[in-house]
Protein backbone atom coordinates (compact mmCIF):
# COMPACT_ATOMS: atom_id res chain seq x y z
CA UNK A 1 0.00 0.00 0.00
CA UNK A 2 0.78 3.55 -0.78
CA UNK A 3 -2.03 5.64 0.43
CA UNK A 4 -5.44 6.03 2.47
CA UNK A 5 -5.87 2.17 2.88
CA UNK A 6 -9.77 1.90 1.59
CA UNK A 7 -9.37 -0.92 -0.49
CA UNK A 8 -7.49 -2.46 2.75
CA UNK A 9 -10.19 -1.84 4.74
CA UNK A 10 -12.81 -3.58 2.07
CA UNK A 11 -10.85 -6.46 1.74
CA UNK A 12 -10.35 -6.76 5.63
CA UNK A 13 -13.87 -6.80 5.70
CA UNK A 14 -14.32 -9.06 2.98
CA UNK A 15 -12.51 -11.54 4.72
CA UNK A 16 -13.91 -11.18 8.44
CA UNK A 17 -17.39 -11.60 6.37
CA UNK A 18 -16.26 -14.89 5.04
CA UNK A 19 -16.75 -13.49 1.27
CA UNK A 20 -13.08 -14.18 0.94
CA UNK A 21 -11.87 -17.79 2.14
CA UNK A 22 -8.52 -15.97 3.52
CA UNK A 23 -6.65 -13.44 5.89
CA UNK A 24 -4.67 -10.90 5.19
CA UNK A 25 -0.97 -11.78 6.81
CA UNK A 26 0.84 -8.53 6.60
CA UNK A 27 0.71 -4.96 4.79
CA UNK A 28 4.20 -3.79 3.16
CA UNK A 29 4.15 -0.03 2.82
CA UNK A 30 6.62 1.85 0.67
CA UNK A 31 6.08 5.34 3.11
CA UNK A 32 4.60 5.28 6.69
CA UNK A 33 0.56 6.25 5.46
CA UNK A 34 -2.76 5.54 7.17
CA UNK A 35 -2.92 2.09 5.38
CA UNK A 36 -0.46 1.38 8.44
CA UNK A 37 -2.58 2.97 10.88
CA UNK A 38 -5.38 0.90 10.12
CA UNK A 39 -3.54 -2.39 9.87
CA UNK A 40 -1.86 -1.56 13.29
CA UNK A 41 -5.33 -0.92 14.54
CA UNK A 42 -6.98 -4.08 13.51
CA UNK A 43 -3.84 -6.20 13.94
CA UNK A 44 -2.61 -7.09 11.09
CA UNK A 45 1.64 -7.06 10.79
CA UNK A 46 2.79 -4.01 9.01
CA UNK A 47 5.91 -2.77 7.94
CA UNK A 48 7.20 0.32 5.99
CA UNK A 49 9.94 -0.70 3.61
CA UNK A 50 12.06 0.57 0.93
CA UNK A 51 11.83 -0.70 -2.40
CA UNK A 52 14.18 1.55 -4.18
CA UNK A 53 17.19 -1.10 -4.21
CA UNK A 54 17.88 -2.45 -7.72
CA UNK A 55 16.29 -5.96 -6.65
CA UNK A 56 14.15 -4.90 -3.56
CA UNK A 57 15.79 -7.47 -1.49
CA UNK A 58 13.97 -6.03 1.62
CA UNK A 59 10.72 -6.73 -0.34
CA UNK A 60 11.53 -10.02 -1.14
CA UNK A 61 12.58 -10.55 2.34
CA UNK A 62 9.47 -9.55 3.98
CA UNK A 63 7.42 -11.42 1.27
CA UNK A 64 9.61 -14.71 2.52
CA UNK A 65 8.51 -14.11 6.07
CA UNK A 66 4.93 -13.85 5.28
CA UNK A 67 4.71 -16.63 2.62
CA UNK A 68 1.66 -15.23 0.78
CA UNK A 69 -0.53 -16.99 -1.61
CA UNK A 70 -1.97 -13.88 -2.87
CA UNK A 71 0.24 -10.21 -3.18
CA UNK A 72 -1.94 -7.10 -4.01
CA UNK A 73 0.26 -4.95 -5.18
CA UNK A 74 -1.59 -1.28 -4.56
CA UNK A 75 1.78 0.44 -4.13
CA UNK A 76 3.27 3.42 -5.89
CA UNK A 77 5.95 1.59 -7.14
CA UNK A 78 7.42 -0.22 -10.18
CA UNK A 79 7.94 -4.03 -8.74
CA UNK A 80 11.52 -5.38 -10.50
CA UNK A 81 12.26 -8.20 -12.43
CA UNK A 82 13.06 -10.64 -9.28
CA UNK A 83 9.79 -10.31 -7.27
CA UNK A 84 8.09 -10.54 -10.30
CA UNK A 85 9.45 -13.94 -10.93
CA UNK A 86 9.61 -15.03 -8.00
CA UNK A 87 5.74 -14.47 -7.24
CA UNK A 88 4.44 -14.83 -10.83
CA UNK A 89 0.49 -15.86 -10.97
CA UNK A 90 0.35 -14.18 -7.23
CA UNK A 91 0.63 -10.60 -7.92
CA UNK A 92 -2.66 -8.71 -8.71
CA UNK A 93 -2.59 -4.99 -9.34
CA UNK A 94 -5.81 -2.45 -8.80
CA UNK A 95 -6.17 0.09 -12.19
CA UNK A 96 -8.78 2.32 -12.17
CA UNK A 97 -9.18 1.92 -15.68
CA UNK A 98 -10.35 -0.46 -18.76
CA UNK A 99 -7.00 -1.42 -19.34
CA UNK A 100 -5.29 -1.36 -21.85
CA UNK A 101 -6.57 2.14 -21.59
CA UNK A 102 -4.81 4.54 -20.16
CA UNK A 103 -2.05 2.53 -18.56
CA UNK A 104 0.76 3.52 -16.55
CA UNK A 105 -0.96 6.16 -14.99
CA UNK A 106 -2.21 6.30 -11.29
CA UNK A 107 -4.50 7.33 -8.46
CA UNK A 108 -7.45 8.89 -10.42
CA UNK A 109 -5.51 10.07 -13.21
CA UNK A 110 -6.92 7.50 -15.65
CA UNK A 111 -10.75 8.38 -14.80
CA UNK A 112 -9.45 12.32 -15.48
CA UNK A 113 -7.55 10.68 -18.57
CA UNK A 114 -11.41 9.08 -19.61
CA UNK A 115 -13.07 12.43 -19.08
CA UNK A 116 -10.79 14.64 -20.69
CA UNK A 117 -10.12 11.82 -24.38
CA UNK A 118 -13.62 12.03 -24.64
CA UNK A 119 -14.22 7.84 -23.71
CA UNK A 120 -17.74 6.05 -23.46
CA UNK A 121 -16.54 3.87 -20.36
CA UNK A 122 -14.31 4.41 -17.54
CA UNK A 123 -14.45 1.50 -14.37
CA UNK A 124 -11.72 -0.45 -12.78
CA UNK A 125 -9.09 -3.62 -13.97
CA UNK A 126 -7.42 -5.80 -11.43
CA UNK A 127 -4.54 -7.54 -13.39
CA UNK A 128 -1.83 -10.08 -12.89
CA UNK A 129 1.41 -8.42 -12.65
CA UNK A 130 4.31 -9.25 -15.05
CA UNK A 131 7.08 -7.21 -16.11
CA UNK A 132 5.39 -4.99 -18.13
CA UNK A 133 3.73 -1.73 -17.11
CA UNK A 134 -0.38 -2.32 -16.44
CA UNK A 135 0.08 -4.96 -18.87
CA UNK A 136 -0.63 -8.18 -17.59
CA UNK A 137 -3.92 -10.25 -17.88
CA UNK A 138 -7.06 -9.08 -16.41
CA UNK A 139 -8.58 -11.47 -14.02
CA UNK A 140 -11.71 -8.59 -13.54
CA UNK A 141 -12.64 -5.49 -15.39
CA UNK A 142 -16.00 -3.24 -14.31
CA UNK A 143 -17.46 -1.13 -16.80
CA UNK A 144 -18.66 2.07 -15.40
CA UNK A 145 -20.50 4.42 -18.36
CA UNK A 146 -19.38 7.92 -18.47
CA UNK A 147 -21.92 10.49 -18.88
CA UNK A 148 -22.33 13.36 -21.12
CA UNK A 149 -21.23 15.61 -17.96
CA UNK A 150 -19.66 14.71 -14.94
CA UNK A 151 -20.32 17.14 -13.04
CA UNK A 152 -19.41 15.66 -9.59
CA UNK A 153 -15.50 14.10 -10.28
CA UNK A 154 -15.76 13.03 -6.20
CA UNK A 155 -18.92 11.16 -6.53
CA UNK A 156 -17.64 9.51 -10.09
CA UNK A 157 -14.01 8.58 -8.04
CA UNK A 158 -16.12 7.14 -4.89
CA UNK A 159 -18.35 4.77 -7.76
CA UNK A 160 -14.75 4.07 -9.14
CA UNK A 161 -13.66 3.32 -5.94
CA UNK A 162 -16.21 1.20 -4.57
CA UNK A 163 -15.83 -1.00 -8.19
CA UNK A 164 -12.33 -1.48 -7.50
CA UNK A 165 -12.49 -3.00 -4.20
CA UNK A 166 -15.47 -5.69 -5.52
CA UNK A 167 -13.25 -6.23 -8.50
CA UNK A 168 -10.28 -6.64 -6.24
CA UNK A 169 -12.09 -9.06 -4.34
CA UNK A 170 -13.36 -11.45 -6.95
CA UNK A 171 -9.65 -11.36 -7.85
CA UNK A 172 -8.46 -12.60 -4.77
CA UNK A 173 -11.47 -15.02 -4.53
CA UNK A 174 -10.27 -16.48 -8.23
CA UNK A 175 -6.62 -16.80 -7.31
CA UNK A 176 -7.08 -18.34 -3.81
CA UNK A 177 -9.46 -20.97 -6.07
CA UNK A 178 -7.82 -22.31 -8.74
CA UNK A 179 -7.28 -19.01 -11.08
CA UNK A 180 -9.48 -19.42 -13.55
CA UNK A 181 -11.61 -16.42 -14.29
CA UNK A 182 -15.20 -17.09 -15.15
CA UNK A 183 -16.58 -15.82 -18.88
CA UNK A 184 -19.82 -14.31 -17.35
CA UNK A 185 -20.81 -10.91 -16.42
CA UNK A 186 -22.58 -9.55 -13.65
CA UNK A 187 -24.88 -6.19 -13.66
CA UNK A 188 -24.25 -4.12 -10.85
CA UNK A 189 -26.29 -1.02 -9.65
CA UNK A 190 -24.07 1.11 -7.54
CA UNK A 191 -24.34 4.93 -6.56
CA UNK A 192 -27.86 4.73 -9.24
CA UNK A 193 -25.89 4.17 -12.30
CA UNK A 194 -25.32 0.43 -13.86
CA UNK A 195 -22.01 -1.22 -14.46
CA UNK A 196 -21.19 -4.14 -15.74
CA UNK A 197 -18.27 -6.63 -14.29
CA UNK A 198 -16.69 -9.53 -15.83
CA UNK A 199 -16.94 -12.02 -13.43
CA UNK A 200 -19.45 -13.36 -10.34
CA UNK A 201 -18.21 -14.85 -7.26
CA UNK A 202 -21.49 -14.13 -5.63
CA UNK A 203 -21.53 -11.70 -2.72
CA UNK A 204 -23.36 -8.66 -4.69
CA UNK A 205 -26.11 -7.61 -2.24
CA UNK A 206 -23.70 -4.95 -0.34
CA UNK A 207 -22.84 -3.07 -3.77
CA UNK A 208 -25.41 -0.67 -3.56
CA UNK A 209 -25.68 -0.51 0.16
CA UNK A 210 -24.53 3.23 0.85
CA UNK A 211 -24.64 1.92 4.81
CA UNK A 212 -21.99 -0.24 3.82
CA UNK A 213 -19.87 1.15 1.78
CA UNK A 214 -20.19 4.52 4.53
CA UNK A 215 -19.18 1.90 7.22
CA UNK A 216 -15.93 1.38 5.48
CA UNK A 217 -14.58 4.24 4.74
CA UNK A 218 -15.99 5.58 8.14
CA UNK A 219 -13.97 2.53 9.46
CA UNK A 220 -10.44 3.93 7.45
CA UNK A 221 -10.99 7.98 8.58
CA UNK A 222 -11.96 6.77 12.04
CA UNK A 223 -8.25 5.52 12.42
CA UNK A 224 -6.11 8.40 9.88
Amino acid sequence: CSGGGGNLAFVHHATEQGWVDGAIVAVLTDRQCHANVFAESVGIANHCIDFNGPSQTELLEALEKHKPDVVVTTVHKILCDEVVEAYRGKLVNLHYSLLPAFGGLIGDRPVRAAIEYGARFTGATVHLVDETVDGGRPLVQVAIPLRAEENDFTHLMDLVFRCGCISLMWSIDILLNGGVARNEATRLKMMGRECLASGHVGVVAVVDDERFWQQVMAQTLART
